[in-house]
């Protein structure tokens, strides 16, 4: 009998496994390659992000030289603001290398008229900082806008919403901050100014966050988690936040109130406003979570927690307000 070699196809008696065989090692080899190609591809996009990265980080260890923030200035926002009490050495420096930076690659665009002084833009730029603090990326958070665009006191909009029953409403409405899908931040002076108290309302942190969330290109108050944190756990928790949220309202309120509005006697310590939709509650949550970190705790204590993995921080123990 004459021998067949199946392993490399060569033979002088037909086998009719071997055609079969060649065809499978070949679909295999197709696979692997194209599972090497994809790995590669992102392992050079990666790579390649990692590089961007690196330099960025170098312009703005640079800045921290070229355009420093003077040593005056900085005793002035840090005694300003009282959610910055209780940072520690080192996250007063990170949190000053994260302003310098950000005052560096962003613009302030007033309007009306509107005068800016340095003291606002300080302002601003470290209350944008403090959730970046715990971040890896730091600032490239906040890659995705440019332009901070100022107005002196909330501005009126004309909204158009389509609800879950396909009934559209229009509105006007008044803002006193907004973060657009594909560009600007805008921020009422009147309302910054109400910010960093530790009473809970902080319109910066509140429209940061919204960037924080579209990072992955959706508004959903879920943004990209850390490695190791589980959607699930995330979504469960706030989900089940924003539901009893709103049970525990009669009425999600109409707008965000002002700083210092009193919360409705024996009702939810958090912002009725978080009660608009998930993305709202995230960035309500925020504002909490920096300002008054016990409150929010207290309030929905498994959404604190999914904060303080996704922060990489936690405010109860920088002496924060109660």
């Amino acid at each position: 009998m004459e021998k067949a070699y199946h392993g490399d196809c060569k033979k002088t008696k037909r086998d009719p496994s071997c055609g079969s065989r060649s065809r499978a090692r070949a679909a295999y080899a197709d696979r692997v390659g194209r599972a090497l190609d994809e790995s590669w591809r992102r392992g050079y996009a990666r790579s390649t992000m990692g590089i961007l990265f690196h330099l960025r980080e170098k312009r703005r260890q640079r800045a921290l030289v070229e355009h420093p923030i003077s040593d005056e200035l900085w005793a002035w926002a840090l005694g300003e603001h009282r959610i910055f009490r209780g940072l520690s050495v080192a996250e007063v420096a990170r949190l000053r290398a994260l302003t310098t930076a950000f005052l560096v690659e962003k613009r302030f665009h007033p309007v009306g008229g509107l005068e800016l002084d340095d003291e606002f833009r300080v302002s601003v730029a470290a209350q944008a900082a403090l959730p970046l603090i715990g971040l890896a990326e730091g600032l490239d958070w906040y890659r995705g806008f440019s332009t901070i665009i100022v107005t002196a006191r909330e501005y009126r909009v004309h909204k158009r919403e389509c609800d879950e029953a396909g009934v559209i409403h229009e509105y006007d409405d008044e803002l006193a901050g907004e973060a657009f899908d594909l560009g600007p931040v805008a921020l009422s002076r009147a309302d910054v100014e109400a910010s960093g108290w530790g009473d809970g309302y902080n319109v910066v942190i509140h429209e940061m966050a919204h960037k924080l969330d579209g990072r992955d290109g959706e508004y959903d108050g879920v943004p990209p988690l850390a490695r190791g944190m589980d959607r699930g756990a995330w979504r469960r928790a706030f989900g089940e936040a924003f539901e009893d949220l709103r049970a525990r309202l009669e009425t999600p309120a109409a707008r965000k109130p002002r700083r210092g509005k009193l919360r409705r006697p024996g009702g939810p310590r958090l912002d009725p406003y978080a009660a608009q939709s998930p993305d709202e509650f995230f960035a309500v949550s925020c504002e909490y979570f920096f300002e008054q970190p016990f409150v929010l705790a207290a309030e929905y204590p498994a959404v604190y927690e999914e904060l303080v993995l996704f922060f990489g921080r936690d405010p109860r123990a920088s002496g924060a307000v109660s």
